[in-house]
């Protein structure tokens, strides 16, 4: 059942790598509305979640992680093909395309995996600049850590 799971997980992560890769310009952006970061600041609770509720605010601890690694290309605005922004829980808690899987599901199996973040852009015809930084072993487990107990809403406690 796990094999199945995770081979269904890789399977669909496949698929949307392809697309994001492609260079599609119709993709739509999943998960809740993107926070104003205007004040060029992360935000982690402004905005407004699915469905009009409020947006839930990722721990400080994970929220700068996804601040310093993944909103390179999973923010405001998306770049390099990345499907999704991450600014809150919501986002993190969104259907994954039309699968029964979650946003962090599947960042939990790409994260531990090694594929995100996907520092392979770096050997890109045209690299960003900067280029692409992988997460350090403290970033992973703090990131981990918190994807794998199901990406839940900051609950006030200290970060490790």
């Amino acid at each position: 059942m796990v094999f199945e799971r995770v081979l269904v997980c890789c399977l669909l992560l496949g698929s949307a790598l392809t697309l994001a890769c492609s260079g599609d310009a119709t993709l739509d952006r999943k998960g809740g509305e993107l926070p104003d970061t205007s004040d060029g600041g992360s935000a982690g609770t402004s905005g407004d979640g699915n469905g009009g509720e409020q947006a839930l605010a990722l721990p400080s601890c994970v929220l700068q992680v996804v601040h310093d690694k993944c909103q390179r290309c999973h923010g405001n605005p998306l770049r390099h093909g990345a499907p999704v922004a991450f600014f809150t829980v919501n986002d993190f808690q969104a259907q994954y395309f039309d699968s029964e899987f979650k946003w962090w599901e599947v960042a939990a199996d790409r994260v531990d995996a090694g594929s995100m973040p996907f520092v392979s852009l770096n050997n890109a015809a045209t690299p960003p600049m900067p280029p692409v930084e992988p997460l350090t072993p403290t970033e992973k487990t703090t990131l981990l850590d918190w994807l794998k107990a199901g990406a839940l809403p900051d609950d006030g406690s200290a970060c490790p």
